[in-house]
């Protein structure tokens, strides 16, 4: 009919790995768009991962535990197939094992995090790239010029508990787009050859899926290539980090890296990252501004506790610490069955969050 021709669907399987679970279609459905393999329904698919990773959240107990492995396929003889293939065999030959990511939507906002104006401004700045990017590439003629790769990668630098990993939720929430956060340790296989082959998988999923794409503890993909090879496993390392350099070349989306240890980048990562972004431990007026954002407004505060108060009493803790001690405050109150969170509750909280700091070396 007016020389429309029928798309051609094909099938293959799609793994997402969550905290409690391994979820994989074994089916799913694909075609391809402009030399790319798109999934059909895509919202639908991520629908049903996520309502299935729900159900196993809150639906497991001591002794009736959820399937940490769950299979879906529209063709039961599928999933007996799989089922018939030994662990590892699959571990094997699946080169599309998407266990080293974890995939989630975003949920927080840039208003529910605290950076300073220049961090945010840094921040807003790369981001509207974006938004003039029909401007710049194709009326201004940047997309002609090779030097001028399309991608958008972040660097986000310092101590942890800084909030650099939300800050990353952020900046997807921003462009609502969804995360594909990977950790280098998820990411290495004993497989030689497999981690090349699993950065290359992962920038292709996040393209696939128009996703962020977020590489934690990046001091362990971008550290500076070895001179002094001395054995195979010192060839496969800069192997993996001319694939990484290769991939951030070729790739037109977002990627943020995030790390405690700038120091240990190569050169030739650093000329290819467009924001560097300091994440530094909070001062008074930032300690002020992140108790308010942790402190929900039901929660009862004692006349005698207002954040300048607590901003002026805590020093030397980062975001994550104050996220934890406003927690534990609220859980000391209730214990000592009080109608109010107090200045001595706050403090027994700082005092044990602060122990987690103490070494045992002593």
């Amino acid at each position: 009919m007016f020389g429309l021709t029928k798309e051609k669907v094909f099938t293959k399987s799609i793994t997402r790995k969550y905290k409690n679970a391994r979820i994989t279609i074994l089916d799913a459905k694909f075609k391809m768009e402009d030399d790319r393999e798109v999934m059909l329904d895509v919202d639908n698919v991520d629908r049903i991962f996520s309502e299935i990773n729900k159900a196993v959240e809150n639906n497991s107990s001591k002794y009736n535990p959820t399937g940490k492995r769950i299979l879906i396929a529209n063709d039961e003889e599928l999933i007996n197939n799989f089922n018939k293939t030994p662990k590892n065999e699959e571990l094997k030959e699946t080169p599309l094992k998407e266990e080293f990511v974890d995939v989630y939507l975003p949920k927080y906002s840039l208003d529910d995090i605290y950076l300073c104006e220049k961090e945010k401004k840094q921040i807003m700045n790369i981001l509207n790239i974006q938004k003039h990017a029909e401007k710049l590439y194709g009326e201004w003629g940047f997309g002609d010029k090779n030097n001028f790769p399309k991608s958008i990668v972040f660097n986000f630098f310092g101590p942890p508990g800084t909030g650099k990993s939300m800050a990353a939720e952020a900046v997807a929430k921003y462009m609502d787009k969804k995360i594909y956060s990977i950790n280098y340790a998820n990411l290495e296989s004993k497989y030689v050859g497999q981690t090349p082959k699993n950065i290359k998988k992962a920038f292709d999923m996040a393209k696939t899926d128009n996703a962020v794409l977020v590489f934690e503890e990046a001091d362990s993909f971008l550290g500076k290539r070895l001179t002094n090879i001395s054995q195979s496993a010192d060839y496969g390392v800069n192997i993996t980090r001319s694939v990484m350099l290769v991939e951030l070349e070729k790739f037109e989306g977002v990627v943020i890296f995030t790390t405690n240890l700038l120091a240990n980048y190569d050169e030739a990562f650093k000329r290819r990252i467009l924001s560097n972004i300091e994440f530094k431990m909070p001062d008074k007026e930032g300690r002020k501004e992140v108790f308010k954002l942790h402190t929900p407004e039901n929660m009862p505060l004692n006349e005698e506790v207002t954040f300048d108060v607590l901003a002026d009493e805590f020093e030397g803790i980062s975001g994550a610490d104050i996220k934890d001690i406003v927690f534990m405050a609220a859980v000391n109150a209730l214990e000592s069955e009080k109608e109010n969170v107090s200045m001595d509750d706050f403090k027994a909280a700082y005092n044990n969050i602060k122990n987690r700091y103490v070494s045992n070396d002593n």
